[in-house]
């Protein structure tokens, strides 16, 4: 763990080096060969342990070493090929720091970061895939999930990539995640968005399975457009008649009462 001095320290480095240009200074240099000798320690860590959860726990403990270069990395912009800075972006999806990962993602991606070879995707690729599966998994395993809290985080992933190059298929997934996210609104406009969302996830990608969502939302969309049906009128005729029958038999009743008392 980095004290304050040290982080100030790789900050202040990761900040400058943007301004290098070309050039860098022996201390730069040095700093970033530290910097990345910290990550490869953190890496051979990462590789004595089998189990993703733990792997992510692991890595939320490691996190804070690179705190300084990150901030310093974002708030110079420089937009200069660093394996660090990428791959933080994939260690803040795996710790659930979703913030923190589109934060380092729109850097990444507006500056064209290549990844490290082992990821095998490029960054907006990884990005999109890698959290629409967490929505996804969390939308499997409970069919009923409240997901709606991931619907501004999947909106800003898409304000990201939508101009980006990457497989259907993918994309195909974020659109999935964004329309999942709204299937418990109640708003007309969500449930519409949605509708549309995963329309365009079985156009990008047949085998989405979405068919059967889409059954459902066109159900709802059809209710929501279907007049409400009228109210019941109640019959005035036969209440109007009825009162007149008990009136008349009332009346009847009076007059022979009379007419016996008469006798």
């Amino acid at each position: 763990m980095l004290t304050p001095a040290q982080r100030y320290v790789q900050q202040a480095v990761a900040r400058n080096r943007v301004t290098m240009s070309t050039r860098e200074t022996q201390r730069e240099r040095t700093a970033h060969e530290q910097v990345l000798h910290q990550l490869r320690l953190a890496q051979q860590q990462l590789k004595g342990v089998q189990s993703n959860i733990a792997r992510a726990e692991l890595k939320k403990h490691l996190m804070p070493d690179f705190e300084g270069w990150i901030e310093g990395t974002l708030a110079g912009d420089g937009g200069r090929q660093d394996e660090v800075i990428t791959t933080m972006m994939v260690w803040a999806i795996d710790c659930h720091d979703y913030p923190l990962a589109l934060r380092i993602g729109e850097y990444v991606i507006r500056h064209g970061l290549a990844l490290p070879d082992n990821f095998g995707r490029d960054a907006a690729t990884v990005l999109t895939e890698e959290i629409a599966e967490i929505v996804l998994t969390q939308a499997a395993t409970n069919s009923d999930a409240d997901l709606s809290g991931y619907t501004v985080m999947l909106d800003t992933l898409h304000g990201l990539v939508h101009d980006q190059d990457m497989p259907d298929q993918v994309r195909a997934k974020l659109h999935k995640a964004r329309a999942f996210s709204r299937r418990t609104s109640t708003y007309p406009d969500d449930i519409h968005q949605s509708l549309m969302l995963l329309r365009e996830a079985m156009r990008l990608n047949p085998a989405a399975g979405v068919k059967r969502d889409i059954a459902t939302l066109e159900r709802a969309v059809k209710k929501l457009s279907s007049p409400p049906p009228e109210p019941v009128k109640k019959d005035t005729t036969t209440a109007r008649k009825t009162g007149n029958s008990k009136k008349a038999s009332a009346k009847k009743k009076l007059s022979t009462g009379k007419t016996k008392n008469t006798h």
